[in-house]
């Protein structure tokens, strides 16, 4: 077995992995399809967050703030949700995404497999059987399909329809899904539509490459006194 195949193995448990935590995420915050008032209430929606052993910023594009009662961040790994500031501060006036939509980022524990250097084999790999069985929301291949992939400036991204049951209420069967690499470990970042609202492939597209683009700038210019929000 090669070095590589070592690595992709590796690479495969962490995004079956991080499938299973942001359903769990998911599934655990009220109301996800709900427009204004769906988080629950905060005094202060924040931007960003420190996770991962205050090693990883996750900040979100413009108009999307951090729900910190849906954030689960443990030696393992973490789970971030952020949403509309204006729904997650329960405050209209508050800041809303160009975009409505809901998204996710779940961070690995610290890994030695690399997205950045695989983006032929991830296409395959998400192509198969096993790879639309780890994107699925219920581990079933056959209700998961792959709309496109992209590879943009060292992030792997898939548009993807799961038509399976047992998903959070509220959420369409369509979502973009992304994988990059952030100090050691790997990130996954996901932008689900909700019923009722679905947006144009290139809106999707640009809204989750502008969460990832925000999650790795943050953490190009991350100090050791960044604090956790």
């Amino acid at each position: 077995m090669s070095i590589w195949t070592c690595d992709f193995c590796h690479l495969r448990r962490l995004i079956v992995g991080a499938t299973l935590v942001i359903l769990a995420g998911c599934m655990n915050s009220p109301d996800v399809g709900m427009g204004i008032g769906g988080f629950g209430l905060h005094a202060r929606a924040p931007e960003k967050i420190l996770v991962a052993n205050h090693s990883v910023i996750i900040a979100g594009p413009p108009g999307y703030c951090v729900d910190r009662s849906a954030t689960h961040d443990t030696s393992a790994g973490a789970f971030v949700l952020l949403g509309s500031c204006a729904s997650i501060a329960n405050n209209p006036g508050a800041a809303t995404p160009h975009v409505p939509g809901l998204l996710t980022a779940s961070v690995s524990g610290e890994s030695g497999a690399a997205v950045g250097s695989a983006p032929n084999r991830l296409r395959v790999f998400f192509s198969s059987p096993v790879g639309r069985a780890a994107l699925a929301r219920n581990g079933d291949a056959a209700v998961v399909k792959i709309l496109d992939t992209r590879y943009r400036d060292g992030a792997f991204f898939i548009h993807a329809r799961d038509t399976g049951t047992g998903g959070p209420k509220g959420l369409a069967t369509d979502y973009w899904r992304g994988l990059f690499d952030v100090k050691g470990r790997i990130v996954t970042v996901t932008l689900n539509e909700f019923e009722g609202k679905p947006m144009s492939d290139a809106a999707g597209l640009a809204t989750l490459n502008a969460f990832a683009t925000r999650i790795r700038l943050e953490n190009l210019t991350q100090t050791s006194a960044t604090p956790k929000t």
